[in-house]
């Protein structure tokens, strides 16, 4: 692979300062590298090319953590006197002897990257006090003539010292450096990390603005899809009906609302994956509030009114036995919604605390077939929870370890609701929208329409938030 326009970058620094974490976060590859509380997880040095439309415009080399960067500057301050002005040939010359092989083994291995490269990307975790040890690592560093850019890791995290490390970078005349945290990275960061780095380094400026370009496009994609997930799973779930028979006992009517649950909580599950899938993550380092880390089945239940209280959503109706939400009128039983008239009597009476307020209303529905339908209340807590997700993974850093936990932070707008319910009312006018029905699935031009309606409507919402 042609590498000779390819930027070379060493990403170093002391050991445990989040420097495989960084390559992760810029890689978009949660799996890169091993990341431990243990000092010195890194040993080797691991490189990997970063590409833009099949052309390699960057490798990465992370390299083990700096462990005795004191020792080494005193012994090359002693070793000076042969090389006061050429910092390369000294550390060429240090790499060439036996100490450099056994004292300082982790030490050669990073000034030798560095001495290939063009450029070195030095970590400071900022909650660490400024200290000589990381003070004497920038000079030895700087022997090697690459230009530095210091990145001042988990800024997000307080307290921290980042004002004393910016103070103490200016006196050894390191002026340019990047707020960049691995766990929650800037919105934009990457592009000002590309600039930064083209300031510093001579040549290479079109191949980091045309890499800093593909990755917005990356970002833009993602979100439009991600967008556009969102609304298949409304669409799906609000088109999705089942015809209830006029005179249907207890037993069936609890395999047909239970049927329902399942398939809405797949679709759900689904939407989940692939947005995932989409933003790089894995199910495994991720965990919603509502599946768990093991099988991805459902811990906080979509049909529960825990569940909506926790999203905010105000329930009007207790939960009756057996039932797992009580919602008014159109939420009769765990989040079914009986469109008009059949009759069921007691039947529901043994399944909702609701029905003696509301049994005069039911009764004056209760003739001919009705549809089995998904409440809004339920919708609206699928659109809560998928637009949270997708916000948390758009400024999720790959090197977080921390696991992901769905929120209730988001808040849907009085006017987002009703102009969703208006797109939404299209859908259950259409079952043959729904991938979840029985009924021949159609996916048509008017539901490609509305799927991109609810998308543009999200999308308004998220550039709100």
């Amino acid at each position: 692979m042609d590498l000779n326009n390819a930027l070379m970058l060493a990403v170093v620094g002391h050991t445990n300062t989040g420097k495989t974490s960084l390559m992760r976060t810029l890689l978009h590859d949660s799996q890169f590298g091993e990341v431990d509380s243990r000092p010195s997880t890194t040993r080797e040095v691991t490189s990997i090319d970063v590409d833009a439309n099949g052309q390699v415009l960057m490798r990465l080399l992370d390299t083990p953590g700096l462990e005795a960067g004191s020792d080494l500057y005193d012994h090359l301050v002693h070793s000076e006197s042969s090389f006061r002005h050429d910092g390369p040939a000294q550390v060429r010359h240090f790499l060439n002897t036996k100490i450099a092989a056994s004292e300082f083994e982790q030490e050669s291995k990073v000034l030798r990257q560095l001495l290939k490269c063009h450029a070195a990307l030095y970590v400071i975790d900022v909650r660490d006090p400024v200290l000589p040890k990381y003070q004497d690592e920038l000079s030895v560093l700087a022997r090697c003539g690459k230009p530095i850019l210091p990145v001042l890791n988990f800024t997000g995290q307080k307290p921290n010292n980042m004002n004393q490390w910016k103070l103490a970078l200016t006196k050894v005349n390191l002026h340019a450096y990047i707020e960049y945290d691995a766990v929650s990275p800037p919105e934009g960061g990457e592009s000002i990390l590309f600039s930064r780095l083209g300031a510093i380094v001579p040549g290479f400026h079109e191949q980091l603005q045309q890499l800093a370009d593909y990755r917005q496009q990356q970002r833009e994609h993602r979100l439009n899809t991600g967008l556009t997930q969102i609304a298949e799973l409304l669409v799906d779930v609000a088109a999705y009906s089942e015809s209830v028979p006029a005179q249907i006992t207890e037993k069936p009517l609890r395999v047909l609302i239970d049927n329902m649950q399942q398939l809405v909580k797949r679709r759900e599950r689904n939407c989940v994956t692939e947005m995932l899938a989409l933003y790089a993550f894995r199910i495994e380092h991720v965990r919603l509030q509502q599946l768990r880390l093991s099988d991805g089945d459902y811990k906080d239940d979509l049909f529960d009114s825990e569940t909506l209280k926790n999203f905010g959503i105000k329930t009007s109706v207790g939960v009756g036995s057996g039932a797992a939400v009580g919602a008014g009128l159109d939420l009769m039983v765990g989040g079914a919604s009986l469109g008009a008239g059949t009759a069921l009597g007691a039947v529901i009476g043994g399944l909702w605390q609701g029905w003696t307020h509301y049994g005069k209303k039911v009764l004056s529905h209760m003739r001919g077939e009705r549809e089995l339908i998904v409440d809004d209340e339920i919708i609206k807590l699928l659109t809560l929870r998928q637009l949270n997700l997708l916000q948390q993974l758009a400024t999720r850093g790959h090197g977080s370890q921390q696991l992901l936990l769905v929120t209730q932070s988001t808040k849907l707008r009085d006017q987002f609701l009703r102009a969703l319910s208006t797109r939404l009312k299209v859908a259950r006018r259409n079952p043959q929208w729904s991938s979840l029905s029985q009924r021949s699935f159609i996916r048509d031009n008017d539901r490609q329409l509305c799927v991109h309606d609810i998308t543009e409507l999200c999308r308004g919402f998220w550039q709100q938030s």
